[in-house]
């Protein structure tokens, strides 16, 4: 019996967490590639594609998105830390994997800044093994374990690295929703987007520069095929079993999308990054069909309630604090806006306008698209009448009390009073007659 209500639970769970991530359909026609993909605008936190965002795929070198994140919790000063190149730290290198070319400078060091250039441009998976060896302690288990906690922190529950590089491992996995998670927090880390944005660098002691291998920030890389004006950043990935991954992002005016794109087909002899195409067509879509659009306006009523202690049966109209704006197709259907208001069945006068009385949740589609509080749209003011004669009342009442206490408290002392009289007479009668016995004897 307990292993059926569990396995009831546990179904019950998944049913749930399917209906929290359900997202708003905004109809793109885009057809993609990827396995996984997942779409968001960063402004408003809509997420406007989705495809397998939860299915668990090899994330390849988007991997060390995690890996600058973890490094740049454990070292404070980028520039000024320097890390040496040791033999023992490349020594689980694969040397055909991508590289930023330090074996070619065992014994040199290279500070954290540089190091972390050569992470994320040319994705170098020797840089991944320094940085992690040297944040580890000398222990690469250590640094996996720092990512994998870091990972649970930022509400990954489908993610689990294995090393800090990305090559394949079956155990080594994340899901798009995940990255997205991971990016997102990156994003805010101290000058991550300044160097995942950048196209070619040249780190000390290197004869050339460094380049980056995502293609959409770079017009000359691949003979600019890939190149979107819109793009910044983020990191690239590949391996056979990964296929081609991409974590980018695109702004133009106040829009800002990160697009995660796990899994897309790829061969040497075809060529093509489908995983970059997937990305700039989505962003297209993105830009071209979706815009922030006000469904309710400030002056828009959109639920009224009864108010109490008026001489009729006034009703207070009640309209949005703010204007309530979301991300919606272009033309949108205003059929498929629907409101819930959350507020109470009535209110006691007096009301001044403005006063916030709830708030409306509103939905596209049944989807939520957003909320805001709902302000009274006039003054109301209460029956002075019988406010007054509330007054009165409660004015007389008080009076009454008082009289009552000065009454009580007035016979107490009398009664008082006529007590001790009478005792201190019965005790001059007592002496009196004691001395009258006191004469015969």
């Amino acid at each position: 019996m307990k292993r059926i209500i569990a396995v009831f639970a546990a179904l019950l769970l998944i049913c749930l967490s399917v209906a929290s991530v359900s997202a708003l359909d905004y109809g793109c026609t885009v057809e993609t590639v990827g396995e996984g993909i997942y779409l968001e605008e960063l402004n408003t936190g809509a997420v406007v594609y989705e495809k397998n965002a939860d299915v668990r795929m090899y994330p390849a070198s988007t991997t060390k998105v995690m890996t600058y994140i973890v490094v740049s919790e454990n070292v404070s000063d980028f520039d000024n830390t320097m890390v040496e190149i040791t033999e023992g730290a490349l020594a689980t290198l694969d040397p055909e994997s991508s590289v930023m070319g330090l074996s070619d400078h065992i014994g040199q060091s290279f500070s954290v800044k540089d190091l972390l250039y050569g992470l994320m441009l040319p994705s170098g998976n020797d840089a991944a093994l320094v940085l992690a060896t040297y944040v580890g302690d000398g222990s690469i288990d250590a640094f996996v374990e720092k990512m994998n906690r870091k990972a649970s922190e930022l509400g990954c529950t489908n993610t689990h690295f294995v090393n800090p590089h990305g090559l394949y491992d079956p155990n080594h996995y994340s899901t798009p929703r995940d990255m997205a998670k991971i990016t997102k927090f990156a994003m805010s880390v101290r000058n991550f987007m300044e160097i995942a944005d950048t196209k070619q660098y040249t780190p000390a002691g290197f004869e050339a520069p460094i380049v980056t291998t995502n293609y959409m920030i770079d017009q000359n890389g691949h003979n600019g095929d890939y190149y979107y004006p819109y793009a910044h950043g983020i990191k690239t990935g590949y391996t056979d079993e990964a296929g081609r991954c991409l974590i980018s992002t695109a702004e133009t005016d106040s829009y800002r999308y990160l697009c995660i794109d796990l899994g897309a087909a790829y061969t040497f002899e075809e060529d093509v990054n489908y995983a970059m195409l997937d990305s700039r067509s989505l962003y297209d879509w993105a830009f071209d069909n979706l815009s922030f659009q006000t469904v309710y306006t400030t002056s828009d009523v959109v639920a009224n309630i009864n108010v109490d202690n008026t001489k009729d049966n006034t009703t207070l109209d009640l309209v949005p604090r703010t204007d309530v704006q979301a991300l919606l197709p272009k033309g949108f259907k205003t059929e498929l806006v629907t409101t819930q208001p959350d507020v109470p069945e009535s209110v006691s006068a007096p009301v001044n306008q403005g006063s916030v009385i709830g708030k409306i949740n509103v939905y596209y589609n049944g989807e939520k698209i957003g909320e805001t509080e709902l302000c009274a749209n006039a003054t109301i003011d209460g029956d002075t009448k019988s406010e007054q004669q509330k007054k009165t009342d409660t004015e007389n009442t008080l009076k009454l009390v008082l009289i009552i206490v000065f009454v009580v408290a007035t016979l107490v002392i009398i009664l008082i009073v006529v007590i001790v009289v009478k005792k201190a007479r019965r005790r001059k009668r007592e002496r009196e007659r004691q001395n009258r016995r006191r004469r015969y004897y």
